[in-house]
């Protein structure tokens, strides 16, 4: 069964980290994402690179497109998650489009997840309240936290179902509108949208991440004590992009999520 996740009284947020699958290649991918466990971040999203990314931002979307290009199967992500999970107690998410996940087979992508060690699933088009092809029942089935996504737009009595029927102990809330990798100003506006969230689905003992477009530690450090915790991906993305010809992305990797938790080296 999963872990159960705490929160009340905590000061540290949690991060979670996000790469993308195969890029630049497994091996610098595998690299880059030990270097953020390593760097502080308990959780750690690996995405299944799609070609019509509508969630993603330029950087994530260029990303995909490359991996894409260069051989990329769904079996290489779970090779990744395997190999991270088997060198780490960090908390591993596969993150992907349905398309994906209806042409592969939904049971054999969730078995195959199950059986590669993986926590849970983020899917951003399979929204909440439409048909899901037995997608989070399955996942509950093969003990998969399916996580949902509750964006500004979610009505409050929409956020309630969500937190009273997910199985997962924590929801995804999406700061703003648009593509990930733009920057969001974390304001009152936001604030008071973030806190109403959380004392919704603290009714139903479920906590919250945030994310799109939180990429520097001054935006974390507002979050600090109002969320579980943050998701991060451009911001990863950029890192390894402006070192993508380093034989090891781990030491840098490491010392960019320190700088983002403001963690001493």
């Amino acid at each position: 069964m999963k872990q159960k996740i705490e929160f009340m009284g905590k000061q540290k947020i949690e991060l979670m980290g996000h790469v993308v699958a195969g890029y630049p290649t497994i091996y610098s991918c595998l690299g880059a994402a030990t270097g953020i466990l390593k760097g502080g971040a308990n959780f750690l999203e690996v995405q299944f690179p799609f070609s019509d990314g509508n969630a993603d931002g330029i950087l994530i979307q260029e990303a995909s497109d490359y991996s894409l290009k260069h051989g990329f199967i769904p079996k290489h992500g779970f090779t990744i998650i395997e190999a991270l999970v088997r060198n780490t107690s960090k908390n591993i998410i596969a993150m992907t489009y349905a398309n994906i996940i209806f042409r592969y087979g939904i049971e054999n992508f969730i078995r195959n997840l199950k059986d590669s060690g993986g926590y849970g699933l983020i899917i951003p088009d399979l929204i909440y309240g439409q048909e899901d092809f037995g997608v989070r029942s399955l996942c509950h089935q093969y003990d998969i936290c399916f996580i949902e996504l509750i964006a500004p737009l979610t009505s409050y009595k929409r956020v309630k179902e969500i937190a009273m029927q997910t199985k997962s102990p924590f929801v995804y809330v999406i700061a703003r509108n648009g593509l990930t990798g733009q920057q969001t100003q974390i304001d009152s506006d936001v604030l008071e949208y973030i806190q109403n969230i959380v004392e919704i689905c603290a009714l139903e003992s479920k906590h919250v991440m945030v994310g799109f477009g939180i990429n520097n530690a001054q935006q974390i450090a507002l979050l600090t004590n109002k969320v579980y915790g943050v998701v991060v991906g451009s911001y990863f993305v950029d890192i390894i992009n402006q070192n993508i010809e380093s034989s090891d992305l781990i030491p840098i990797l490491q010392n960019a999520t320190q700088k983002l938790l403001q963690i001493d080296s």
